[in-house]
Protein backbone atom coordinates (compact mmCIF):
# COMPACT_ATOMS: atom_id res chain seq x y z
CA UNK A 1 0.00 0.00 0.00
CA UNK A 2 1.15 3.26 -0.90
CA UNK A 3 0.31 6.00 2.02
CA UNK A 4 2.55 8.50 4.17
CA UNK A 5 5.39 8.74 5.19
CA UNK A 6 9.03 7.71 4.12
CA UNK A 7 11.18 10.13 2.29
CA UNK A 8 12.21 8.86 -1.02
CA UNK A 9 16.04 8.45 -0.97
CA UNK A 10 14.89 6.11 1.94
CA UNK A 11 12.58 4.14 -0.47
CA UNK A 12 14.87 4.50 -2.95
CA UNK A 13 16.88 2.22 -0.35
CA UNK A 14 14.42 0.08 0.59
CA UNK A 15 13.74 -0.69 -3.04
CA UNK A 16 17.28 -1.50 -4.19
CA UNK A 17 17.80 -3.97 -1.21
CA UNK A 18 15.52 -6.35 -2.60
CA UNK A 19 17.18 -6.80 -6.06
CA UNK A 20 17.92 -10.24 -5.59
CA UNK A 21 16.99 -11.76 -9.28
CA UNK A 22 17.86 -9.42 -12.06
CA UNK A 23 14.82 -8.57 -14.65
CA UNK A 24 15.90 -10.13 -17.03
CA UNK A 25 16.23 -13.84 -16.03
CA UNK A 26 12.78 -15.14 -14.10
CA UNK A 27 12.32 -18.40 -12.46
CA UNK A 28 9.75 -20.85 -10.66
CA UNK A 29 6.57 -19.64 -10.50
CA UNK A 30 6.33 -18.62 -14.04
CA UNK A 31 4.98 -22.39 -15.23
CA UNK A 32 3.62 -26.11 -13.91
CA UNK A 33 4.95 -28.72 -14.03
CA UNK A 34 3.31 -32.10 -14.87
CA UNK A 35 5.10 -35.76 -15.16
CA UNK A 36 4.38 -37.68 -18.79
CA UNK A 37 5.44 -41.35 -18.63
CA UNK A 38 3.12 -43.91 -19.74
CA UNK A 39 1.96 -46.41 -17.50
CA UNK A 40 4.46 -49.62 -16.54
CA UNK A 41 7.19 -47.67 -18.73
CA UNK A 42 10.63 -47.20 -16.75
CA UNK A 43 11.56 -44.15 -19.02
CA UNK A 44 10.48 -41.42 -21.67
CA UNK A 45 11.15 -38.59 -23.61
CA UNK A 46 8.56 -36.09 -24.19
CA UNK A 47 9.51 -34.29 -27.55
CA UNK A 48 7.09 -32.57 -29.66
CA UNK A 49 3.87 -30.89 -28.73
CA UNK A 50 0.73 -29.62 -31.02
CA UNK A 51 -1.64 -26.78 -30.23
CA UNK A 52 -3.94 -29.33 -29.07
CA UNK A 53 -2.06 -30.19 -26.07
CA UNK A 54 -1.03 -33.61 -27.60
CA UNK A 55 1.89 -35.05 -27.04
CA UNK A 56 4.40 -37.50 -28.59
CA UNK A 57 7.79 -38.89 -27.74
CA UNK A 58 9.70 -42.19 -26.88
CA UNK A 59 11.00 -44.12 -24.00
CA UNK A 60 9.96 -47.87 -23.00
CA UNK A 61 10.11 -50.59 -20.67
CA UNK A 62 12.41 -52.42 -22.65
CA UNK A 63 12.60 -52.03 -26.23
CA UNK A 64 12.56 -48.28 -27.32
CA UNK A 65 9.56 -47.37 -28.20
CA UNK A 66 6.76 -44.30 -29.16
CA UNK A 67 3.97 -42.94 -27.76
CA UNK A 68 0.83 -40.58 -28.13
CA UNK A 69 -0.51 -38.90 -25.39
CA UNK A 70 -3.64 -37.17 -25.78
CA UNK A 71 -6.57 -36.36 -23.83
CA UNK A 72 -5.39 -37.92 -20.91
CA UNK A 73 -4.83 -41.37 -22.59
CA UNK A 74 -1.82 -43.30 -23.70
CA UNK A 75 -1.24 -44.57 -27.06
CA UNK A 76 2.24 -46.83 -27.93
CA UNK A 77 3.38 -46.64 -31.67
CA UNK A 78 5.57 -48.80 -32.84
CA UNK A 79 5.74 -49.62 -37.01
CA UNK A 80 4.86 -53.29 -37.70
CA UNK A 81 8.13 -55.34 -37.50
CA UNK A 82 10.47 -52.37 -36.14
CA UNK A 83 13.09 -52.90 -33.20
CA UNK A 84 12.42 -49.17 -31.86
CA UNK A 85 10.65 -46.56 -33.01
CA UNK A 86 11.30 -42.95 -31.89
CA UNK A 87 8.36 -40.52 -32.54
CA UNK A 88 9.86 -36.70 -32.45
CA UNK A 89 6.95 -34.30 -33.60
CA UNK A 90 3.02 -34.25 -34.46
CA UNK A 91 1.20 -31.39 -36.58
CA UNK A 92 -2.17 -29.59 -35.81
CA UNK A 93 -4.48 -32.92 -37.10
CA UNK A 94 -2.39 -35.52 -35.22
CA UNK A 95 0.21 -36.96 -37.86
CA UNK A 96 3.46 -38.12 -36.37
CA UNK A 97 6.91 -38.74 -37.78
CA UNK A 98 9.98 -40.34 -36.28
CA UNK A 99 12.30 -42.19 -37.52
CA UNK A 100 13.37 -46.19 -36.08
CA UNK A 101 14.84 -49.57 -36.90
CA UNK A 102 13.55 -52.21 -39.17
CA UNK A 103 16.06 -55.15 -40.42
CA UNK A 104 19.35 -52.95 -39.12
CA UNK A 105 18.08 -50.44 -41.13
CA UNK A 106 17.16 -46.74 -39.54
CA UNK A 107 13.70 -45.46 -41.48
CA UNK A 108 11.35 -42.45 -40.91
CA UNK A 109 8.03 -43.23 -40.12
CA UNK A 110 4.66 -41.27 -40.60
CA UNK A 111 1.82 -42.19 -38.39
CA UNK A 112 -1.32 -40.79 -39.73
CA UNK A 113 -5.08 -42.40 -39.65
CA UNK A 114 -3.73 -45.43 -38.09
CA UNK A 115 -1.05 -46.24 -40.43
CA UNK A 116 2.53 -46.27 -40.85
CA UNK A 117 4.41 -45.17 -44.26
CA UNK A 118 8.18 -46.08 -44.20
CA UNK A 119 10.30 -42.64 -45.51
CA UNK A 120 13.49 -44.11 -47.19
CA UNK A 121 14.26 -42.09 -50.19
CA UNK A 122 14.91 -44.18 -53.27
CA UNK A 123 18.86 -45.44 -53.05
CA UNK A 124 19.39 -44.26 -49.33
CA UNK A 125 20.89 -46.36 -47.04
CA UNK A 126 19.45 -44.75 -44.12
CA UNK A 127 16.96 -41.83 -43.15
CA UNK A 128 15.23 -40.11 -40.17
CA UNK A 129 12.20 -37.52 -40.21
CA UNK A 130 12.34 -35.06 -37.78
CA UNK A 131 9.40 -32.66 -38.59
CA UNK A 132 6.05 -32.36 -40.57
CA UNK A 133 3.73 -29.71 -40.99
CA UNK A 134 0.40 -29.22 -41.46
CA UNK A 135 -0.03 -30.18 -44.87
CA UNK A 136 1.74 -33.80 -44.15
CA UNK A 137 5.00 -32.43 -45.93
CA UNK A 138 7.78 -34.09 -44.12
CA UNK A 139 11.28 -32.89 -43.52
CA UNK A 140 14.74 -35.36 -42.49
CA UNK A 141 18.02 -36.09 -43.44
CA UNK A 142 20.08 -38.97 -43.66
CA UNK A 143 22.36 -40.67 -46.47
CA UNK A 144 21.95 -41.19 -50.03
CA UNK A 145 24.98 -43.68 -49.98
CA UNK A 146 27.55 -41.38 -50.39
CA UNK A 147 27.29 -38.20 -48.10
CA UNK A 148 24.64 -36.63 -45.75
CA UNK A 149 21.70 -35.45 -47.34
CA UNK A 150 18.18 -33.64 -46.06
CA UNK A 151 15.39 -34.69 -47.86
CA UNK A 152 11.49 -33.25 -48.73
CA UNK A 153 8.84 -35.72 -48.50
CA UNK A 154 5.29 -33.94 -50.25
CA UNK A 155 2.63 -36.01 -51.71
CA UNK A 156 4.41 -39.48 -52.02
CA UNK A 157 7.56 -38.46 -54.21
CA UNK A 158 11.01 -37.48 -52.61
CA UNK A 159 13.10 -33.98 -52.49
CA UNK A 160 16.97 -34.06 -51.67
CA UNK A 161 18.11 -30.83 -50.02
CA UNK A 162 21.62 -29.75 -50.47
CA UNK A 163 22.49 -26.34 -51.06
CA UNK A 164 25.06 -25.81 -54.30
CA UNK A 165 28.79 -26.64 -53.62
CA UNK A 166 28.04 -27.89 -49.89
CA UNK A 167 29.49 -31.09 -49.14
CA UNK A 168 26.61 -32.47 -46.74
CA UNK A 169 23.00 -31.43 -45.34
CA UNK A 170 20.07 -32.30 -43.29
CA UNK A 171 16.79 -30.70 -42.99
CA UNK A 172 15.67 -29.74 -39.75
CA UNK A 173 11.88 -27.89 -39.96
CA UNK A 174 9.53 -26.65 -42.39
CA UNK A 175 6.26 -24.51 -41.82
CA UNK A 176 2.88 -24.40 -43.36
CA UNK A 177 4.44 -22.61 -46.50
CA UNK A 178 6.84 -25.09 -47.26
CA UNK A 179 9.49 -23.32 -46.51
CA UNK A 180 12.39 -25.58 -45.02
CA UNK A 181 15.26 -24.51 -42.84
CA UNK A 182 18.33 -27.28 -41.81
CA UNK A 183 21.82 -27.21 -41.68
CA UNK A 184 25.08 -28.64 -43.01
CA UNK A 185 28.45 -27.97 -44.46
CA UNK A 186 29.74 -25.75 -47.57
CA UNK A 187 33.13 -26.41 -50.02
CA UNK A 188 35.16 -24.40 -47.44
CA UNK A 189 34.23 -26.90 -44.71
CA UNK A 190 32.48 -24.32 -42.72
CA UNK A 191 28.88 -25.46 -40.77
CA UNK A 192 26.09 -22.99 -41.84
CA UNK A 193 22.44 -23.25 -41.48
CA UNK A 194 20.08 -22.61 -44.83
CA UNK A 195 16.53 -22.12 -45.73
CA UNK A 196 14.99 -23.20 -48.66
CA UNK A 197 12.36 -21.40 -50.56
CA UNK A 198 10.23 -21.81 -53.84
CA UNK A 199 13.71 -23.48 -55.73
CA UNK A 200 16.36 -21.01 -53.92
CA UNK A 201 18.91 -21.69 -51.19
CA UNK A 202 19.83 -18.88 -48.56
CA UNK A 203 22.62 -19.43 -46.40
CA UNK A 204 22.47 -18.51 -42.87
CA UNK A 205 25.69 -17.70 -40.63
CA UNK A 206 25.79 -14.30 -37.98
CA UNK A 207 28.10 -11.85 -38.28
CA UNK A 208 31.29 -13.01 -36.88
CA UNK A 209 29.80 -16.26 -36.25
CA UNK A 210 32.30 -19.59 -37.71
CA UNK A 211 29.50 -21.77 -37.29
CA UNK A 212 25.86 -21.83 -37.18
CA UNK A 213 22.91 -24.50 -37.22
CA UNK A 214 19.10 -24.17 -38.19
CA UNK A 215 16.80 -26.11 -36.55
CA UNK A 216 13.51 -24.69 -36.79
CA UNK A 217 11.52 -21.78 -38.80
CA UNK A 218 7.98 -20.98 -37.75
CA UNK A 219 5.13 -19.86 -39.95
CA UNK A 220 6.30 -16.49 -40.11
CA UNK A 221 9.26 -17.48 -41.36
CA UNK A 222 11.39 -16.85 -38.10
CA UNK A 223 14.55 -19.24 -37.66
CA UNK A 224 16.34 -20.32 -34.87
CA UNK A 225 19.64 -22.46 -34.31
CA UNK A 226 23.00 -22.04 -32.75
CA UNK A 227 26.50 -22.43 -33.41
CA UNK A 228 29.83 -20.42 -32.46
CA UNK A 229 30.83 -16.67 -32.18
CA UNK A 230 34.04 -15.02 -32.81
CA UNK A 231 35.34 -15.79 -29.34
CA UNK A 232 34.36 -19.79 -29.57
CA UNK A 233 31.44 -18.92 -27.37
CA UNK A 234 27.80 -21.23 -27.88
CA UNK A 235 25.23 -19.26 -28.59
CA UNK A 236 21.54 -19.30 -30.34
CA UNK A 237 20.36 -17.06 -32.67
CA UNK A 238 16.72 -15.72 -33.65
CA UNK A 239 17.00 -14.60 -37.51
CA UNK A 240 13.64 -12.51 -38.60
CA UNK A 241 13.42 -10.51 -41.63
CA UNK A 242 17.45 -11.12 -42.47
CA UNK A 243 18.27 -9.74 -39.06
CA UNK A 244 20.21 -11.81 -36.74
CA UNK A 245 19.29 -12.04 -32.47
CA UNK A 246 21.67 -13.45 -30.13
CA UNK A 247 20.60 -15.56 -27.55
CA UNK A 248 22.37 -16.51 -24.21
CA UNK A 249 21.03 -16.15 -21.30
CA UNK A 250 23.05 -14.30 -18.59
CA UNK A 251 26.01 -16.77 -16.65
CA UNK A 252 25.37 -19.51 -18.98
CA UNK A 253 28.29 -21.24 -21.00
CA UNK A 254 26.72 -22.42 -24.17
CA UNK A 255 22.34 -22.74 -25.48
CA UNK A 256 20.75 -25.10 -28.08
CA UNK A 257 16.99 -23.58 -29.25
CA UNK A 258 15.45 -25.95 -30.63
CA UNK A 259 11.95 -24.67 -31.17
CA UNK A 260 10.23 -21.02 -32.18
CA UNK A 261 6.42 -20.59 -31.56
CA UNK A 262 4.41 -18.60 -34.35
CA UNK A 263 4.67 -15.74 -31.54
CA UNK A 264 8.16 -15.78 -31.53
CA UNK A 265 9.05 -17.72 -28.34
CA UNK A 266 11.93 -19.64 -27.90
CA UNK A 267 12.59 -22.87 -25.97
CA UNK A 268 15.01 -24.71 -26.02
CA UNK A 269 18.43 -25.97 -23.13
CA UNK A 270 22.13 -25.06 -21.93
CA UNK A 271 24.36 -24.98 -18.99
CA UNK A 272 24.91 -23.06 -16.21
CA UNK A 273 27.20 -23.79 -13.29
CA UNK A 274 27.86 -27.65 -15.12
CA UNK A 275 23.68 -27.75 -14.71
CA UNK A 276 21.30 -28.43 -17.97
CA UNK A 277 18.46 -26.40 -17.86
CA UNK A 278 15.88 -25.33 -20.03
CA UNK A 279 14.47 -21.75 -21.12
CA UNK A 280 12.40 -20.28 -22.87
CA UNK A 281 13.18 -16.65 -24.56
CA UNK A 282 10.50 -14.08 -25.09
CA UNK A 283 10.95 -10.44 -25.71
CA UNK A 284 14.40 -9.95 -24.55
CA UNK A 285 13.87 -12.10 -21.09
CA UNK A 286 14.55 -15.50 -20.34
CA UNK A 287 12.56 -17.52 -18.40
CA UNK A 288 14.65 -20.49 -16.97
CA UNK A 289 12.73 -24.51 -16.04
CA UNK A 290 14.55 -26.18 -13.59
CA UNK A 291 14.07 -27.31 -9.46
CA UNK A 292 16.24 -28.69 -7.22
CA UNK A 293 14.58 -31.90 -7.46
CA UNK A 294 14.47 -31.74 -11.58
CA UNK A 295 18.15 -30.44 -12.21
CA UNK A 296 19.72 -31.20 -15.97
CA UNK A 297 16.44 -30.39 -17.86
CA UNK A 298 15.79 -29.96 -21.44
CA UNK A 299 13.01 -28.34 -23.58
CA UNK A 300 12.70 -29.89 -27.01
CA UNK A 301 8.72 -28.51 -27.50
CA UNK A 302 6.74 -25.61 -27.48
CA UNK A 303 3.62 -25.31 -28.73
CA UNK A 304 1.59 -21.52 -29.85
CA UNK A 305 -0.36 -21.98 -25.97
CA UNK A 306 2.76 -21.61 -23.83
CA UNK A 307 3.10 -25.52 -23.28
CA UNK A 308 6.95 -27.10 -23.41
CA UNK A 309 7.99 -30.06 -23.46
CA UNK A 310 11.13 -32.20 -22.92
CA UNK A 311 13.14 -34.43 -20.67
CA UNK A 312 14.38 -34.31 -16.71
CA UNK A 313 17.74 -36.37 -16.81
CA UNK A 314 18.11 -36.63 -13.05
CA UNK A 315 14.70 -38.86 -13.08
CA UNK A 316 14.68 -40.30 -17.03
CA UNK A 317 11.26 -38.71 -17.47
CA UNK A 318 9.29 -36.55 -19.97
CA UNK A 319 7.55 -33.57 -19.13
CA UNK A 320 4.96 -31.39 -19.68
CA UNK A 321 4.77 -27.42 -18.61
CA UNK A 322 2.29 -24.65 -19.00
CA UNK A 323 3.78 -20.97 -18.73
CA UNK A 324 1.67 -18.33 -16.90
CA UNK A 325 0.10 -16.26 -19.68
CA UNK A 326 2.46 -13.63 -21.02
CA UNK A 327 0.78 -10.78 -19.24
CA UNK A 328 1.99 -11.23 -16.04
CA UNK A 329 0.59 -8.31 -14.60
CA UNK A 330 -2.99 -7.54 -13.53
CA UNK A 331 -5.56 -5.34 -11.86
CA UNK A 332 -7.73 -7.11 -9.36
CA UNK A 333 -11.63 -7.10 -9.82
CA UNK A 334 -14.16 -9.09 -10.59
CA UNK A 335 -12.80 -9.14 -14.78
CA UNK A 336 -9.45 -7.92 -13.62
CA UNK A 337 -7.36 -6.14 -16.57
CA UNK A 338 -3.77 -7.49 -17.65
CA UNK A 339 -0.58 -5.96 -18.91
CA UNK A 340 2.91 -6.55 -19.60
CA UNK A 341 4.42 -3.96 -16.83
CA UNK A 342 3.62 -3.01 -13.63
CA UNK A 343 3.89 0.58 -14.92
CA UNK A 344 0.81 -0.20 -17.68
CA UNK A 345 -0.77 -1.29 -14.67
CA UNK A 346 -0.25 1.31 -12.48
CA UNK A 347 -1.20 3.91 -15.01
CA UNK A 348 -4.67 2.54 -15.85
CA UNK A 349 -5.47 1.70 -12.03
CA UNK A 350 -7.75 3.60 -9.97
CA UNK A 351 -7.42 4.80 -6.31
CA UNK A 352 -7.49 1.62 -4.23
CA UNK A 353 -7.14 -0.82 -6.22
CA UNK A 354 -4.98 -4.13 -6.11
CA UNK A 355 -1.99 -4.78 -8.21
CA UNK A 356 -1.47 -8.55 -8.72
CA UNK A 357 1.91 -10.11 -10.00
CA UNK A 358 3.81 -13.25 -10.87
CA UNK A 359 6.75 -14.20 -8.56
CA UNK A 360 8.96 -11.40 -8.80
CA UNK A 361 7.61 -9.16 -11.89
CA UNK A 362 7.73 -5.90 -10.32
CA UNK A 363 10.80 -4.80 -12.25
CA UNK A 364 12.26 -1.93 -14.08
CA UNK A 365 11.31 1.86 -13.40
CA UNK A 366 8.47 2.85 -11.84
CA UNK A 367 6.62 6.07 -12.00
CA UNK A 368 4.00 6.72 -9.22
CA UNK A 369 1.52 9.59 -9.02
CA UNK A 370 1.48 11.15 -5.21
CA UNK A 371 -2.52 11.73 -5.77
CA UNK A 372 -2.99 7.51 -5.92
CA UNK A 373 -3.08 4.95 -3.90
CA UNK A 374 -3.07 1.13 -4.87
CA UNK A 375 -1.81 -2.69 -3.54
CA UNK A 376 0.84 -4.10 -5.11
CA UNK A 377 1.13 -7.44 -4.72
CA UNK A 378 3.80 -10.36 -6.02
CA UNK A 379 4.13 -13.58 -5.81
CA UNK A 380 1.14 -15.64 -7.53
CA UNK A 381 1.48 -18.26 -9.81
CA UNK A 382 -0.68 -18.86 -13.17
CA UNK A 383 -3.88 -18.78 -11.98
CA UNK A 384 -3.24 -15.83 -9.64
CA UNK A 385 -2.84 -18.41 -6.33
CA UNK A 386 -0.53 -16.88 -4.20
CA UNK A 387 2.18 -19.00 -3.39
CA UNK A 388 4.59 -16.83 -1.20
CA UNK A 389 5.37 -13.26 0.15
CA UNK A 390 7.20 -12.30 -2.59
CA UNK A 391 6.42 -8.62 -3.32
CA UNK A 392 9.67 -6.64 -4.12
CA UNK A 393 10.26 -3.68 -6.63
CA UNK A 394 12.95 -3.97 -8.54
CA UNK A 395 14.28 -0.51 -10.60
CA UNK A 396 14.39 3.17 -10.13
CA UNK A 397 11.22 5.53 -8.51
CA UNK A 398 10.36 8.58 -10.16
CA UNK A 399 7.84 11.08 -8.43
CA UNK A 400 5.41 13.26 -10.29
CA UNK A 401 4.35 16.97 -9.13
CA UNK A 402 8.51 17.37 -7.56
CA UNK A 403 7.53 16.15 -3.79
CA UNK A 404 10.23 14.20 -1.97
CA UNK A 405 7.59 12.77 0.51
CA UNK A 406 6.61 9.58 -1.09
CA UNK A 407 5.14 7.20 1.93
CA UNK A 408 5.60 3.61 2.06
CA UNK A 409 5.55 0.78 0.50
CA UNK A 410 4.08 -2.50 2.70
CA UNK A 411 5.27 -5.81 1.48
CA UNK A 412 3.33 -9.04 2.90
Amino acid sequence: MISGGMSAMMLAAVLMSSLLVAPDLLHSSQYSYSTVLPPGWSWSYAHGINDNGDIVGYGGRGATMSFLYSSGTYAELMPPGWSSAYALTINRIGEIVGYGTVNGIDKGFLYANGSYTELLPPGWSWAWAIRINDYADVVGGGSNGVAARGFLYSNGSYTELRPPGWSVSTAYGINNSGVIAGWGTDGFGINKGYIYSNGSYTELLPQGWTSATAYYINNKGEVIGEGADGAGREKGYIYRNGDYTELLPPGWTDVVPEVISDSGEVAGYGTEGGVVKGFVYTNGSYLILTSPDRPNTTIIGINNNREVVGLAYNTARGFVSTLCPNLPVRIFGSVPAYYYTLQEAYDNAENGDIIQAHDIIFAGDIHFDLDKSVTLSGGYDCDYSAVGSMSRINGGLFINHGRIIVGDIVSE
